[in-house]
């Protein structure tokens, strides 16, 4: 099946993904997460395919879902720094000896892109890996 752009479906749905990985990659950055947010616009906009959408919207999730885990390890971070502001007090200081935050964050990042990169592949196929959480949420509100 085409979409209005003259390309498959399928080719969309890869696209999304691919360009999800590149927000993920540069997140501090909102330029290179336009041409993600453009193509999905269009995509929920335009296009009629409910899998196409579908795909869309997942990929929108696992960014959002990515974005805040790395957030919140940075904010464990900032805590970590306002405790310590107020034990310096007492000579306490507690820190992040072998660096398990950031591993931790690092290790989920790089699933994250695996994954994506996994739904990237599989959407080239015209396949759609089950997310049973995600899957359910969208497939609810989406008709």
């Amino acid at each position: 099946m085409k979409t209005k752009l003259g390309i498959s479906t399928c080719m969309t749905a890869g696209l999304v993904f691919l360009l999800a990985i590149v927000t993920t990659f540069v997140s501090s950055s909102w330029v290179y997460a336009m041409p993600f947010v453009l193509l999905v616009a269009y995509v929920l906009y335009k296009e009629e395919d409910l899998w196409l959408k579908a795909s869309a919207l997942k990929a929108v999730f696992l960014v959002i879902f990515l974005v805040l885990v790395s957030f919140l390890f940075g904010f464990v971070y900032d805590l970590l720094d306002f405790i310590n502001f107020f034990l310096q007090f007492a000579d306490i200081n507690i820190v992040d000896g072998f660096g398990i935050i950031s591993f931790f964050t690092n290790i989920i990042d790089v699933i994250g892109k695996i994954f994506l990169l996994i739904l990237a592949i599989s959407a080239f196929k015209g396949k759609t890996v089950k997310l049973p959480l995600i899957d359910n949420m969208i497939n609810k509100h989406l008709s």
